[in-house]
This record gives structure tokens, C-alpha cells and sequence, in this order.
């Protein structure tokens, strides 16, 4: 569909699968490369930019009265990437003395909300950073709960210390020891979800714990780059591919040689590695720890 030809109430704005039709789109040309899936009935173009007003406006178009958004969602409204493409459900609780209404699209939590939990931001109820990621580590599976975590603390929305108190002070919510135990994985330096589940899947493996974001420098101490997690007393590097431009990635692949002229093995992975076959990437970082490990006599200093 030519842009010209969208109507100019759904050009620069989400808007819901009965306003297209009202405006006469079918869900079949919402079906198109041009259009961006963001909820369950919730479409915008894909030429719109991904603010976080943006984010906000998408979530008031399906948010019902007194539900306040929670969870990945909420997560997602305070700046932090983490959904994935798979889940375009609306996460939301409700304040206390509300009823749970379930609706489809809507994932409704079954616990209620204190006011000192939520925040109002662009007239949009939303939990707090750190009620966020205490929800998250307690209540996602796996190790989904520690990637909000990490990018809620990298965006210095909140901290480990704040997570952990609020923890000490909601003993009595449940799960609070399943979360507090991945809270203790939590890592601010992480840059990416990709990069955390890439460095959660290595130490499930059994490796030692990588550095995030270490810094490369010449033996006279100039800095060259920063890699993504590393062991540096083995100069071995591990990085995520997440370039979408050829351009991006020539210029990874230069940051990479430069750090490889340095003496460093550098291992790099896709998100197919990290969600489809783990256990090789896993064993290729085992391999190279443990060539290095032979050979740590001939390494010059770091």
C-alpha cells in the first residue's frame, strides 16, 4: 500500500484494527512489510518512530479503566526492549478494591496493586521501575524475569540495591525466593536482552562468570574497544550480532579485528544460537577457554 494512499488518521500514530476498519483498511493489508504488529489489534506504520510516547499512546488504546500495565509491558513503557515478537499480549493489574475483568489481548495479573506502586506517566498507569522488574524476576519464566531486571538497571530506572530492599520489604507476596535468588544474577552492565540471556546461557553451561562490557585497551593502555562479555585473563571475547545493516556490521567486524590483532579470541553469535543450539555456543566458549588455559604461559599481559 502506497503511503499516500493510508489515511491520514493512521500515518503517525497506533491505532487499533476497528479504527482501520473504520477508515476503511481490512486486516488483510494490515498483514504487510509497511505495517509494524505492536498488541494483539493494536497496528501502527512501520515509518513511526518507537517512543516512548509512542508506547504510551499504543498501550491507551487498549487499557481498560483502572488497570494499570505491569510486568513486560510495563517494563517495555519505561524504555527497556524486552518483549518478545511472540508475545503481544497487554500485561495489567489492577489497584486495590477493583475487579479483574479478563479480555483477550489482556493478561491480567491476580494480585492487586498498593498506590505506592504505581506511577501515572502520559496520563498511562504503569507500575514503578523497581515493582516491575520485583514482578518480573518472581513471576516470569526462566530466565525472562533477569533480563528485565538487567535492562531496567542498565537504563538506571532502578538499582540491585533498590531491588533488593523492596524484596526484604514484600516477604509475604509469592515467589518472593525465587525472585530473590535471580536477583542475584542481575547484572546493570548488560547492554541488550540478547546479551543477558547469551550470558545467562553460559553460566547455566557451568562457565565461569563473563565481565560485561570490558573494555580492550593496547598493552600501553589506549583504549581499542568494548566487547560485550569477556574473560579477560584469557583474552576471550564473546559477542552478539545484532546488526540489521550491512554497514553496522562492517563496522563490528572492524571493532572485532582490532581486538583479534590484539591476541583476543573473539566468539560471535546470532539470537539462533542463544534461543536454538545453546549448547554449542556454550561448548565453543568451553574450547576456547580451555585453549587458552594450556596456553596462558605465552600470553602477554593485559
Amino acid at each position: 500500500m502506497r503511503y499516500r494512499d493510508i489515511p491520514e488518521q493512521l500515518r503517525d500514530r497506533p491505532f487499533t484494527v476497528a479504527q482501520a476498519e473504520a477508515a476503511g483498511m481490512s486486516r488483510k493489508v494490515l498483514r504487510g512489510r509497511e505495517w509494524r504488529h505492536i498488541f494483539r489489534d493494536v497496528y501502527a506504520h512501520a515509518s513511526v518512530e518507537d517512543t516512548r510516547l509512542f508506547r504510551f499512546l499504543a498501550v491507551k488504546l487498549v487499557l481498560p479503566p483502572y488497570a494499570v500495565a505491569r510486568l513486560l509491558t510495563a517494563a517495555w513503557l519505561h524504555g527497556a526492549d524486552v518483549r518478545r515478537e511472540d508475545d503481544l499480549e497487554v500485561h495489567i493489574g489492577y489497584p486495590k478494591g477493583r475487579r479483574r475483568r479478563k479480555r483477550q489481548g489482556l493478561d491480567v495479573c491476580q494480585e492487586t496493586l498498593a498506590t505506592e506502586d504505581i506511577t501515572v506517566m502520559y496520563g498511562v498507569a504503569v507500575t514503578t521501575p523497581v515493582r516491575t522488574a520485583f514482578d518480573c524476576l518472581r513471576l516470569l519464566k526462566g530466565i525472562e524475569g533477569i533480563v528485565v531486571a538487567d535492562a531496567l538497571a542498565q537504563l538506571e530506572r532502578t538499582s540491585v540495591e533498590e531491588m533488593t530492599t523492596y524484596f526484604d520489604s514484600h516477604r509475604r507476596l509469592r515467589n518472593v525466593r525465587i525472585g530473590e535468588r535471580r536477583l542475584e544474577r542481575v547484572d546493570a552492565g548488560a547492554e541488550s536482552p540478547m546479551e543477558t540471556r547469551m550470558r545467562l546461557r553460559l553460566i547455566d553451561a557451568g562457565l565461569p562468570i563473563p565481565v560485561s562490557q570490558w573494555e580492550v585497551t593496547t598493552p600501553g593502555g589506549a583504549f581499542v574497544a568494548r566487547v560485550d562479555l569477556a574473560y579477560p585473563e584469557l583474552r576471550v571475547a564473546v559477542e552478539y550480532d545484532g546488526a540489521w545493516h550491512w554497514a553496522q556490521r562492517r563496522v563490528d567486524d572492524r571493532r572485532r579485528d582490532r581486538v583479534r590483532a590484539l591476541g583476543w579470541i573473539v566468539l560471535v553469535y546470532s539470537a539462533e544460537d542463544v534461543f536454538e543450539s545453546p549448547e554449542r555456543m556454550c561448548a565453543e566458549v568451553w574450547a576456547a577457554r580451555r585453549s587458552r588455559t594450556a596456553s596462558s604461559a605465552t600470553l602477554m599481559p593485559i
